[in-house]
């Protein structure tokens, strides 16, 4: 069986590190005998990782930066395992993939995996913008860069990344544990004092300034003050009130109608008691939250980042990021269709996850180019495409495209490549363990910053 070695900057919340999870329940741990390095520690998805029988090894670099101990530890460990083939996730990954092929024992197979889009290459910290800068440089030394999306594609080869073995292999979604649940709907509807005629907006994510809380609190403000049936539900680490940064976002909220959850295990069982869920990221690749919902038939109302467009289809609404006067209107229209209406555009969403990104298809596409890495014959054509991602320039040297400064925006098409209108419209075996919060249920105190 052939030696897969997979190496990830950390195993913490996130959704890189959950597509590997997913990966590897989904049948590729059963197709390749698998390990995972992670450079930070073991995170949320170590232990879930090594209960597969996947051999889980947490480096515990610090904040996923190099250190002479760890550089050995990483040889030691590649050198034992003799990968066929070495996979990095995100950009310090890729790199510590690069350093793996070059001391593991004969020359494995390379791949990078990059799943998040390049808006504005200012907003990454310092150091990582040193890190994506120097992938591009190395990236024609890569057998396959594997990106989750075509707008990640696009903005990363716009940076000067080699197309030539790009391949695209977009997330996939366990339909069997992703799906509507009449019971764990009334449960925690129950539990968070949700009526049957009130509405309930759900996001959910970890504190990131990417992910722009702000601006979906922003147009609830817009709207739950003159709509007393309409809730709203927030789940992830560090976006309760609490968190400096939010506490004055929270402060206009009706308390008693916000709900926030903090760090939950049980995500499909908080998307089942939904009515809508919104995603107001002004960065995404493609986004695990869009697809887990849509499979819950939970109807979306999202910023047009990554392909999220793509993949809501005419499902539900779509937004310019950045827009909290956008969102709202969007919102507010979905939340004036009758429920017969949006129960239907949940149906018609679960139908197109399961059609489009069921978790079966994922898995098969991705072993699939791990295959034609070993016998040679590269990324399989329904995973690639003839030429560089629209709207960029074949890659010529090393770094061609790359300009200091330069916003990227102000060279890349938008993600679906339509002329914007104001407002929405509809899309056409062992580790160390990290310490984590326990799981919690309180609900905002908006006024106190208290949970």
């Amino acid at each position: 069986m052939p030696r897969l070695l997979h190496i990830i900057t950390g195993l913490g919340t996130g959704g890189a590190e959950r597509s590997l999870a997913n990966l590897l329940a989904g049948g590729l741990a059963a197709r390749f005998e698998c390990r995972v390095v992670s450079l930070g520690g073991a995170g949320r998805f170590g232990p879930e990782i090594a209960a597969l029988g996947v051999p889980v090894d947490a480096l515990e670099m610090r904040a996923g930066l190099p250190g002479p101990s760890g550089a050995l530890r990483l040889r030691r460990l590649v050198r034992d395992f003799r990968p066929d083939i070495v996979q990095g996730w995100m950009y310090h990954g890729n790199a510590a993939a690069l350093f793996a092929r070059a001391v593991a024992p004969g020359r494995p197979k390379m791949a990078w995996s990059i799943r998040q889009s390049l808006y504005d290459l200012a907003e990454e910290k310092r150091g990582t913008r040193a890190v994506i800068r120097f992938c591009a440089w190395r990236s024609g030394g890569a057998d396959a860069i594997v990106y989750n999306s075509r707008t990640a594609r696009r903005h990363h080869e716009a940076q000067g990344y080699a197309a030539g073995h790009a391949a695209i292999v977009p997330n996939g979604f366990d339909t069997g544990l992703w799906r509507p649940d009449a019971g764990r709907r009334a449960a925690l509807r129950a539990d968070l004092g949700i009526g049957e005629g009130d509405r309930a907006v759900g996001f959910a994510a970890r504190y990131h300034k990417m992910k722009d809380l702000p601006a979906f609190l922003n147009a609830m403000a817009r709207l739950m003050p003159r709509d007393p049936g309409l809730h709203a539900v927030i789940a992830g680490p560090g976006t309760g009130p609490e968190n400096p940064a939010l506490s004055a976002h929270y402060a206009g909220l009706p308390q008693s109608r916000v709900h926030c959850l903090g760090q939950r295990d049980d995500m499909s069982a908080i998307f089942a008691g939904l009515d809508i869920f919104c995603l107001s990221s002004w960065n995404e690749a493609f986004p695990n939250v869009v697809g887990e919902a849509m499979a819950t038939a939970v109807p979306c109302v999202v910023t047009d980042v990554g392909d999220a467009a793509h993949v809501v289809g005419d499902t539900g609404r779509i937004v310019p990021r950045r827009d909290p006067g956008a969102l709202a209107a969007a919102l507010a229209e979905m939340l004036a269709l009758s429920g017969e209406d949006r129960r239907a555009l949940g149906e018609r969403a679960r139908r197109r996850i399961v059609e489009k990104f069921a978790l079966a298809r994922t898995v098969e596409r991705y072993a699939r180019l791990m295959d034609g890495l070993m016998d040679g014959s590269g990324a399989c054509a329904d995973q690639r495409d003839s030429g560089p991602a629209p709207g960029t320039a074949t890659r010529r040297g090393w770094c061609a495209g790359w300009r200091r400064g330069s916003p990227i925006a102000a060279r890349i098409p938008s993600a679906s490549g339509s002329t914007r209108m104001p407002g929405s419209r509809s899309a056409t075996g062992g580790f160390r363990s990290s310490t984590s919060r326990p799981p919690g249920t309180s609900r905002c105190k908006a006024a106190t910053g208290a949970t």
